[in-house]
């Protein structure tokens, strides 16, 4: 096993959320999912997330001036799976909401961001964001990720 399998392994065994990334690029609305998220900061408040550089999408994020940032309900892994696949987000489970960001629909927290710093991460790009607006819905039960497997955790 190399030593980057093997440390994507033991990263693997790390429980996250689960969010969706979400920008306007050449006139279209483009996604990435993304767990490498973290809050940063509480004044200003700023939450950061990575990209590979190496990512068909890399360029669009790194370009993105203004993104937001869904969580993910547990129940729609279905959304995540797509937006790790593909580049644009799924028909019919987005939206754009009143500050001109496009969304998830039905995520539980909505983070609308204005691009702050990028910082340069091995592989990977950091972008960190200041967030200028902040929607949370319901207290419905997170999804998660955890051994390459999409699960929830929540009240129940």
């Amino acid at each position: 096993m190399s030593a980057s399998t093997k440390f994507r392994d033991a990263m693997s065994r790390y429980p996250t959320g689960v969010t969706v990334v979400a920008a306007y690029h050449q006139g279209r609305a483009v996604g990435i999912t993304a767990n490498s998220f973290a809050s940063v900061s509480l004044e200003p408040p700023l939450v950061l997330w990575s990209v590979a550089r190496d990512a068909e999408r890399a360029p669009a994020f790194l370009a993105a001036k203004r993104y937001s940032i869904s969580f993910l309900k547990h129940d729609q892994a279905d959304i995540a799976q797509f937006c790790a696949e593909n580049d644009e987000l799924p028909a019919g489970k987005w939206s754009e909401n009143g500050n001109g960001f496009p969304i998830i629909d039905g995520a539980n927290t909505i983070l609308d961001c204005r691009q702050f710093a990028v910082y340069p991460g091995g592989d990977h790009d950091i972008i960190v964001g200041e967030v200028v607006g902040i929607s949370v819905a319901d207290n419905a039960d997170a999804l998660t990720f955890y051994k390459s497997a999409y699960g929830k955790l929540g009240q129940d």
